[in-house]
């Protein structure tokens, strides 16, 4: 944390959705049919656990866990006070803990549920996100990401209060295919959509969208 605000990082981003593992069991269904070599990337015995990356030189991980089931607000507040970063959590899903982060100081909430990894029967990030920023009531930027595949997506989340989405595996794909120039491509059709939705929805800029946009399909 020391090292990366010495970068000039001004924000730090404390993971909360996964606090304990996982069960993946759509992975482990499907995982007779990945042919891979899982020692090419993660570490012998274990598949969880990546290879070092050139980011942690420097840095004992002997015994080091990336699961912390014992997390609660004093770690919070300790980060609070060690750091000069804003601390943004990312994993908060409902308005009680969105609440909670007001009271503790926190700077800014990322709507996440890991992708969906973390348990297969929660609620769409999208679901979550009205509540949370009702919650907040303002007082913190609210961010979200999971399952973001084109601007209709993004414009939604805009519609719903969010200040910015969080997009993932699009760029991914884009990169895996053709690199960098796959990267910018990804990023050119994201902005053309939005703009073509937004023409669409006859708004002349983001900061005029709002829940009037949004459909609900449970009012009566």
């Amino acid at each position: 944390m020391k090292r990366a605000e010495r970068a000039g990082c001004p924000v730090l981003v404390l993971t909360v959705d996964l606090p304990a593992g996982r069960n993946t069991e759509t992975e482990a269904r499907f995982a007779k049919n990945d042919t891979r070599q899982c020692a090419n990337c993660h570490q012998p015995g274990w598949a969880g656990i990546l290879r070092r990356k050139p980011m942690f030189d420097g840095l004992d991980l002997n015994g080091v866990s990336f699961s912390f089931p014992g997390l609660t607000w004093e770690f919070v507040r300790r980060l609070k006070d060690t750091t000069k970063m804003k601390l943004v959590l990312k994993g908060i899903e409902t308005r009680e803990d969105a609440a909670l982060c007001v009271q503790h100081g926190v700077d800014g909430i990322i709507v996440s549920n890991h992708g969906g990894r973390a348990q297969e029967g929660g609620r769409a990030t999208i679901e979550c996100l009205p509540e949370v920023v009702d919650a907040v009531q303002g007082k913190m930027p609210v961010l979200v990401d999971g399952g973001v595949r084109q601007s209709t997506d993004v414009f939604k989340a805009l519609a719903l209060g969010a200040k910015g989405v969080g997009i993932g595996r699009p760029y991914i794909w884009g990169l895996a295919a053709f690199g960098r120039p796959g990267v910018d491509r990804v990023l050119d059709l994201l902005t053309r959509e939005l703009t073509l939705m937004m023409r669409h929805a006859g708004v002349t800029s983001v900061g005029k969208l709002d829940r009037t946009f949004i459909i609900d399909g449970r009012r009566s």
